[in-house]
């Protein structure tokens, strides 16, 4: 009953006569209800470029009406949880989901629910394989394949079942659940390597049977009509992952997986491939993000080796957002070594709109401490405040600096009361995209630790690290 109004509007619209069903089959209308929301709004994408921002009305329900749209694949987007649509021309779509249980409490009604609820429960489906499949990664690859075909045969039944009931669903539609289905399959199947390349450093004599590999020549790495689904792009990244850590483990590297995953010859052999292999140009410079990503995450203090890595992915990567966005990290992570200190061009924002240098925020009763926090993450502001109140009560010297990346002044404003912290000074950033530059900010776990003279201690250290509080007794 709650989908009653914005329905029958629509039917009305669609109804009136020939001309207007004409041009209301032009368009697409989808809106819903979030319950318990996290956010105002629920943001909708197209192959990775803005549609449309819907804001949620007073009871937590939106409507949007696409013109002139293109039938496919959609993400909607409610800050922190996304989920994928799929649209087509005449469909008027309605969803309801709870954000406690953001996947599986989703549910569609109106024109095109059926294809929609059938792809969350192909999802769905999914996710209840992952668990299971490591299981059977211990298996003899004869035995692993015969699992993976029963978990396949599982959701084919399910998918000749669905368009049995829906003899009109678009072959558009049914192609993209096969390759949805495919590359599921093929991701068990680079999981299954994954975990083979660590048994066999315990057995050399374990093998894989040569049919096993039969599905690398099915492997499409440059699918226009996929790479904007993030699963998708995961297996993909994972085949080049696998690839190059094969290539490494029998021919440069030997040692613990550790090593090898953070050392510059894999991820540099990782480049090469992504520029040999990939050719679509917005998958192709996802991968070299993603791989540059990865790739910092684990350097941080060897600048030399950093700088070959930046070289050769700045002369690969295309995407000026992409470069612009690894040029900022990247020089966010040489600017914050320790010894050095916060540059004069770093500022935060205090309650009262002022403009703060970082570099005027030490202590010289202690150590400095800052931490890293949103109000759109609710958990982790949670548990990092629990982390935090508990460091200030062990270190009664340590002067702590909480810096929040929301840019909404009022909302930070309530947050920052809400917190209960007097023992910590609270700042805003001032532009989201300025946090790789000033912070090298990859993980909102992130600790930054200054000295007394503002030098910098550690600018890399986690919260959640069990060797932190050795920090403190120095």
């Amino acid at each position: 009953m709650k989908y009653i109004t914005p329905l029958l509007l629509i039917l009305i619209c669609f109804g009136c006569n020939d001309a207007q069903k004409t041009n209301a089959e032009d368009v697409v209308y989808f809106g819903g209800e979030i319950i318990n929301p996290g956010d105002e709004y629920v943001i909708l994408y197209h192959k990775g470029k803005f549609v449309d921002s819907l804001k949620l009305d007073d009871n937590n329900r939106f409507m949007g009406k696409l013109k002139n749209h293109k039938d496919g694949l959609y993400k909607f987007y409610h800050y922190p949880e996304y989920q994928y649509i799929y649209l087509e021309k005449g469909d008027s779509l309605l969803l309801r989901l709870n954000t406690y249980k953001f996947d599986e409490s989703l549910f569609f009604t109106g024109k095109g629910a059926e294809k929609n609820n059938f792809y969350i429960e192909l999802y769905l489906l999914n996710a209840s394989h992952e668990r299971p499949i490591y299981q059977y990664t211990k298996l003899n690859s004869e035995a692993f394949l015969n699992k993976i075909d029963s978990l396949q045969d599982i959701k084919l039944t399910k998918q000749e079942k669905f368009l049995t009931a829906n003899p009109n669903v678009s072959v558009a539609f049914k192609k993209f659940t096969d390759k949805a289905i495919q590359y599921r399959n093929f991701r068990y199947l680079e999981t299954y390597q994954n975990m083979f390349y660590k048994r066999k450093k315990k057995d050399s004599t374990l093998k894989i049977v040569d049919s096993f590999f039969k599905y690398k020549s099915k492997i499409d790495m440059n699918d226009s009509t996929m790479s904007h689904y993030r699963p998708y792009a995961r297996y993909i990244m994972q085949h080049i992952n696998n690839s190059s850590y094969s290539e490494c483990l029998q021919k440069y590297l030997k040692g613990d997986e550790k090593a090898l995953n953070s050392s510059l010859t894999y991820n540099k052999n990782k480049l090469a491939l992504i520029d040999s292999l990939v050719t679509y140009p917005y998958l192709r410079n996802e991968l070299l993000r993603f791989t540059a990503y990865s790739y910092f995450r684990n350097n941080t203090s060897d600048i030399v080796k950093n700088n070959e890595f930046f070289k050769m992915y700045q002369t690969i990567a295309t995407d000026d957002k992409s470069k612009e966005e690894i040029t900022n990290l990247h020089n966010g992570i040489k600017s914050l070594q320790s010894g050095n200190s916060f540059s004069n061009q770093i500022f935060v924002y205090d309650d009262k709109h002022a403009r703060v240098p970082v570099n005027q925020l030490n202590s010289k009763r202690g150590k400095t401490i800052f931490y890293f926090w949103t109000s759109k993450q609710k958990p982790h502001k949670r548990l990092i405040t629990k982390k935090i109140k508990a460091l200030a009560e062990k270190y009664p010297n340590l002067n702590i600096v909480g810096i929040s990346l929301d840019t909404d002044h009022k909302r930070w404003k309530k947050d920052v009361r809400d917190f209960n912290f007097p023992k910590s000074r609270q700042y805003r950033v001032g532009k989201r995209e300025n946090v790789l530059r000033d912070f090298a900010l990859i993980s909102i776990n992130k600790l930054i630790i200054t000295g007394r003279s503002g030098n910098i201690v550690d600018a890399f250290a986690d919260i959640y690290s069990e060797t932190l509080h050795d920090q403190f007794k120095k």
